[in-house]
């Protein structure tokens, strides 16, 4: 048995978390999951524990491991798996418990560090890593990080699953954006996070790039850019499912990114992938074979001249087909290792 603790229940980890289940489900391997109530994933998997709904963000979470505690203690034997991390000061009150009744834990290091700002932060997160019984990361950039930072070798570098919850959607709902005969060159995600380069769209949408238009998507999207057509607000997940395999290209202009789950998704779903080499980014796309990298900090020109390579409609189908193919067989690794792993 496989007790998953994923602490947000959203977004790319959850879709994660939905893949380890599934996968281990179809071998026949029991999986339950920990998560806040009333998110995405608390309706995604059949066997799950919702907690902290009512709380706010630091209630919520402390109610998440007050709730996995127990249903750890509940089984007389299975391996905890901590989808990243949020508040690390909270998590090590699992971790302990866990390990104190023989239980192993496993650490899926989505990241290097922990994003959200709390104090003790770091050093909490450097024993969470220390204390776990095995590490996985999905890139060699945050293996590398992490050995830097916590002095651990020992870290499992397996790739990110395919959103199998998300591509079942497909075909069930429209795109968001209004049809065109245009091709489309489509920016996505939590738009108000700085670290998502959205002003790089921007200033493209600006400019203009002849034979293709702009869209930006996804919460934090602005209410008008010049030359681009915008959607500010959470998309439904059919909705963005059909949006992503509606466009022609899918632009990832990031600052800084461990890895990316837009990147799988946009690459299963068939749109070219233009995207910043940084961080873990660089692992999943090979540049010119399963979609194009831009060099960190390169102007909007260079960005452009990645778009104008992309005109013509059989070099993004070309691009289309090697990526999908390449993600499919990422897929494949990662189920084969975490199989290995937690049999």
């Amino acid at each position: 048995m496989v007790v998953i603790v994923d602490w947000l229940g959203r977004g790319g980890i959850a879709h994660t978390t939905e893949a380890w289940v599934r996968e281990r489900a179809v071998r026949g391997q029991a999986t339950s999951v920990v998560t806040r109530a009333g998110r995405e994933l608390d309706r995604l998997v059949p066997d799950r524990i919702g907690a902290g709904a009512r709380g706010g963000a630091l209630i919520g979470h402390a109610e998440v491991v007050r709730a996995a505690i127990r249903a750890v203690r509940e089984r007389t034997k299975c391996t905890v798996v901590l989808q990243g991390s949020v508040l690390p000061q909270l998590e090590l009150r699992l971790a302990r418990s866990a390990r104190g009744g023989g239980n192993p834990v496993v650490l899926v290091a989505h990241e290097s560090t922990v994003t959200r700002r709390s104090p003790g932060k770091t050093r909490s997160y450097v024993r969470l890593v220390r204390s776990a019984d095995i590490v996985i990361a999905h890139s060699s950039f945050v293996a590398e990080e992490l050995f830097r930072r916590t002095g651990r070798r020992d870290i499992e570098v397996v790739p990110l699953p395919l959103p199998l919850g998300l591509l079942d959607l497909l075909g069930t709902a429209p795109s968001v954006l209004a049809p065109s005969d245009v091709p489309v060159a489509l920016h996505f995600g939590n738009l108000h996070r700085d670290y998502k380069g959205s002003a790089t769209v921007q200033g493209l949408a600006e400019r203009t790039v002849p034979g293709w238009r702009f869209a930006l998507v996804g919460k934090g999207a602005p209410a008008r850019a010049t030359g681009a057509e915008t959607v500010g607000r959470f998309l439904d997940p059919a909705e963005l499912v059909a949006t992503v395999a509606g466009s022609d290209a899918t632009l990832l202009p990031y600052v800084r990114a461990s890895q990316s789950a837009a990147v799988v998704l946009a690459q299963a779903l068939g749109s070219p992938v233009i995207a910043s080499a940084v961080g873990g980014i660089p692992e999943q796309i090979e540049h010119g074979v399963t979609g194009l990298l831009v060099a960190p900090d390169a102007p909007v020109e260079a960005w452009k001249d990645a778009l104008l390579a992309l005109s013509d409609p059989a070099e993004r189908d070309r691009l289309a087909t090697a990526a999908a193919a390449s993600v499919r067989r990422a897929h494949e690794r990662f189920v084969t290792r975490i199989v290995e792993l937690l049999p």
